[in-house]
């Protein structure tokens, strides 16, 4: 947890600084494309998890926000770093009973921005997510000797891929869909109960930038 976060400031301190760009403001030939930009974004979750093997899954709403940089490289590519807190989530339907469970992680993406035109964008790259914590709420009929078989039991550090579009509404305003899902499965402590999925979340939201 410690090297994510010392990564991400690492990250926001190279972007603060790139900011001072070659191509500053006060130059003939300034081009408004090769400055660096600070954000905040926030967008709606709806995450769910690939099916096991014995119960169906169904989705779960929450929320992400956080702070970006968007690095530009050369015309039409720039890298975008985040750091980002993330609420996440499955329900499933299993033998045992019904269950909702929630996660909270912080999210560290850095995704390749491609410019088409002056309006659309398109995001690809990966992500590391550190769960925090993880909640689960069952239902009444839900077998109790059977509940602890459905606490998560996986790594906390999951490696996920990002592919997303955006529409740049204003210089300040963006819009954005991202899906964001796990590039393996949970179930690491191999419970045979428990099957391993993979997590999965569709993000619908706007950023501004600040600068």
């Amino acid at each position: 947890m410690k090297k994510i976060i010392l990564l991400a400031t690492i990250l926001l301190v190279a972007g603060t600084v790139s900011a001072q760009t070659y191509f500053n403001n006060d130059r003939a030939d300034y081009n408004s494309y090769y400055q660096s930009r600070f954000g905040f974004e926030v967008a709606a979750n709806i995450s769910n998890a690939t099916p096991g093997a014995n119960f169906n899954t169904g989705s779960v709403t929450g929320i992400t926000a956080g702070f970006n940089l968007d690095l530009p490289v050369a015309y039409p590519l720039s890298i975008v770093p985040a750091l980002m807190y993330s609420q996440k989530g499955y329900s499933a339907n299993t033998p045992a009973g019904e269950f909702t469970q929630r996660s909270q992680s912080i999210d560290l993406p850095v995704l390749a921005k491609f410019h088409s035109g002056s309006v659309f964008n398109f995001y690809l790259g990966p992500q590391i997510s550190y769960i925090v914590s993880t909640t689960n709420k069952f239902s009444q009929n839900f077998a109790t000797t059977g509940r602890e078989n459905y606490q998560y039991t996986g790594s906390n550090l999951r490696y996920q891929g990002v592919v997303g579009v955006g529409i740049d509404i204003t210089v300040a305003i963006n819009v954005h869909a991202r899906y964001a899902f796990d590039l393996q499965g949970t179930n690491t402590n191999a419970n045979p109960v428990l099957p391993s999925y993979r997590s999965q979340a569709w993000q619908l939201g706007f950023g501004f930038n600040l600068n």
